[in-house]
Parts: structure tokens; C-alpha cells; sequence
């Protein structure tokens, strides 16, 4: 089953990234300025930051499965509204939207994935897991690459759609999976979220989680920014992205003896470090072909901040209040992905590329001293 979910995920995790970058490019293409596109960015994240702590409630009440189903058709209806209207009022709906939906699916299938799992078997299959965004981010990009180059915008949304429309499709044939519920799984909600922030160990996981993010995020939203003022066309801004998924797919695979060797924390600490010393350098090259190596590196240290931060969420956090517990990080994360893209458009708008990718390096610095620390 838990290779149904990987597949359920790459699908749904696919169209989210892909319509990140169809709305980023399709965006300047009608004229928006960096901060527009950031705002519009940071869009996907407004929605998912509201809501991912009640996404994690409704999870350990009703089980993982309904909330997905949710998610999954939200995301197809916000693509059919981009493709149907293609206009910057739709893209910020299309935006605000996917967010929402993908928040519910992503929330529920890490629940879903812990609960399948025995202790013995949760860092392979968070592994598995981890490895089907990394197939995501590999092929998506690369999908949308061809299609808006080569049959536009409302076509890519249309492609998108269809495909967010499978997941909510097979997911009420796995019946095994709807009987899956948490320890807290009908109860009433409890006592509000504070008693999770003031678990010492816990909260610095959400706080590391969030800088972590910060990497992945503005490497994704502004990439293909950046790419597009140099003059890279679509089909390579695609195939930059999809060299980053590749890397961690790859760095995924070897997650479960590395985490044993170094721990979660300290693997984590030390593959930030090498992300934030490569964003330093990123943007003093403009060859394709070097940006094609960052890109490579940077997928094999960030590919690592994912898989790790969810391993080490579920092993601090309540058993009951699991899903609860990655809605908090999921939140946090979610403030970093609205934050970044406007913060991170305004710095590009005003004064260029390099103090964005400065400043995410010092995020990801401060992510490392803060996992050392603990």
C-alpha cells in the first residue's frame, strides 16, 4: 500500500509544483513584475499557513483518507479555473486555492504513511514517501516545460487538472486504507496548540523545519525568475528544476543509513550548511551549464530537509497528536512559503538577485545552529 500512496503523492504533489511554475512564468508572460509574482507565490502558502493546523485536526479525528480525497479535488478545480479563465484574477484564485487543497492531502498522506507504519519500518517508508515529491519535482517540471513552450499556459493548466483528478479517483478503491485512524480518532478536540509549542524539543523541530523550507522554496518560486532574466528559455528553466528533483530522489535513497549514522539531526544540520555555502555562489553564474551543477548539488543537501524534518517531528510528538503536531510544522513551513516569495520579490525588485540568495543562505545557517544546538 505504501506504494498507492507514493503514487497517489507524486500525482498530487506533481500538479502543485507544476502549477507553481506555470503560474510564475504565465505570470510574467501577462506583464507582472517580480513582486507580483512573488505575491502570487506566496499565495499557494497563504491558505496552507491558516489552515494546516486544522488540516492536522480534522486528520486525527477523521483519518487520513477523507481529508486527501478533499485536497485532491480542490487542487483540480483550482488548475480548471486557470485554465478556463487565464487571467491574473484566476491565477491568484488558482493560487490561493491549490494551496488549500494540497495542505489537506499533504497534512493526511504523512499521517497516513506513519500510521502504516510500524517504529522499525518509519524511516524506510518516509524514505519511500519523501522519494515520490523528488519524482514530482523531477518530471512535472519537465511536463510543463514542454507544454507551455509548445502549446501554452491554458493547455498546461488543462494537462494539470486532469492528472489532480486521478488521486481523487483511486483513492475510495483503497478500502484497506480509509480503516486507518490515529489514537485521538473520533474524540473531541482537546486543549489548543500551545502545549505543543511549549515542548522545548518539539518546537525547535518546527522552528529548523520552517528555515529548512526556506531553501527548497525560494530555489523553486525563484529559479525561474531568475533564469527568465538571464534569457534561459522554458524547456531549460524545466530541465534545471528537474536536474534538483533528480538529486534528491537520488539522496533519498540513502537516507535510512545516513540517518542511522549521523542521527536526523545531525545529517540534517550538516546538509544545510553545504545549501546555505552553495546559494553564497549560485547567483555569480549565468552558464546554463553551471547553473545545471548548483542545481544538482543544492537537490542533494535540501533533497535531505523534507524526509528529515518529518522523521523528526512524529518521533517528538504525541502519538495522538501526530497529525496535529505536522500541521504545526506544516504551518510554519507554510509562513516561510508566503514570506519568502514577497520578501524575496521585493529584494530582487529593488536591488537584484544576489541579497535573495544571500539571505536564504543565512536562513539555512540558522537552520543548522539551531538543529546543532538540540
Amino acid at each position: 500500500m505504501v506504494y498507492l500512496v507514493t503514487l497517489l503523492t507524486i500525482l498530487t504533489h506533481g500538479c502543485y509544483v507544476g502549477s507553481r511554475l506555470v503560474t510564475s512564468l504565465f505570470a510574467l508572460e501577462l506583464g507582472a513584475s517580480p513582486l507580483e509574482v512573488g505575491v502570487l507565490a506566496g499565495l499557494y502558502a497563504f491558505l496552507s499557513l491558516l489552515l494546516a493546523i486544522q488540516a492536522g485536526k480534522v486528520c486525527d479525528r477523521l483519518g487520513p483518507v477523507r481529508p486527501m480525497l478533499f485536497g485532491a479535488l480542490l487542487g483540480a478545480a483550482a488548475l480548471g479555473i486557470a485554465s478556463a479563465f487565464a487571467s491574473i484574477n484566476a491565477l491568484y484564485v488558482c493560487a490561493a486555492l491549490s494551496g488549500a487543497g494540497f495542505i489537506f492531502f499533504n497534512v493526511s498522506v504523512q499521517s497516513l504513511v506513519a500510521l502504516m507504519s510500524t517504529p522499525a519500518e518509519r524511516s524506510r517508508n518516509f524514505s519511500i514517501l519523501s522519494q515520490s515529491y523528488s519524482v514530482s519535482t523531477l518530471g512535472f517540471p519537465l511536463l510543463v516545460g514542454f507544454t507551455l513552450q509548445y502549446f501554452g499556459a491554458v493547455t498546461s493548466y488543462l494537462v494539470l487538472a486532469v492528472l489532480a483528478l486521478v488521486p481523487a479517483l483511486l483513492l475510495p478503491t483503497a478500502r484497506p486504507l480509509a480503516s486507518l485512524r490515529s489514537a485521538a480518532a473520533g474524540a473531541k478536540p482537546r486543549s489548543n496548540v500551545l502545549e505543543l509549542l511549549r515542548d522545548r524539543p518539539l518546537r525547535s523541530s518546527f522552528v529548523s523545519s520552517g528555515l529548512v523550507v526556506t531553501g527548497w522554496d525560494l530555489y523553486t518560486f525563484y529559479l525561474p525568475v531568475y533564469a527568465h532574466a538571464i534569457g534561459i528559455d522554458a524547456v531549460t528553466i524545466g530541465t534545471l528544476l528537474a536536474l534538483f528533483g533528480g538529486a534528491a530522489f537520488v539522496v533519498r535513497y540513502f537516507l535510512p543509513p545516513l540517518a542511522a549514522r549521523l542521527t536526523e539531526a545531525g545529517l540534517l544540520a550538516w546538509a544545510m550548511l553545504l545549501a546555505a555555502a552553495l546559494f553564497v555562489v549560485f547567483p555569480l553564474f549565468h552558464d546554463v551549464y553551471a547553473l545545471g551543477l548548483l542545481s544538482l548539488l543544492l537537490g542533494l543537501t535540501l533533497g535531505l530537509g523534507q524526509p528529515l524534518s518529518m522523521m523528526i517531528t512524529y518521533n517528538r510528538a504525541p502519538a495522538a497528536r501526530a497529525g496535529e503536531a505536522n500541521g504545526v510544522r506544516l504551518m510554519v513551513n507554510h509562513f516561510t512559503h508566503f514570506a519568502v516569495p514577497i520578501v524575496s520579490g521585493a529584494l530582487g525588485t529593488a536591488f537584484g538577485v544576489g541579497p535573495v540568495f544571500w539571505l536564504n543562505a543565512g536562513c539555512l545557517a540558522a537552520a543548522a545552529k539551531v538543529l546543532r544546538a538540540r
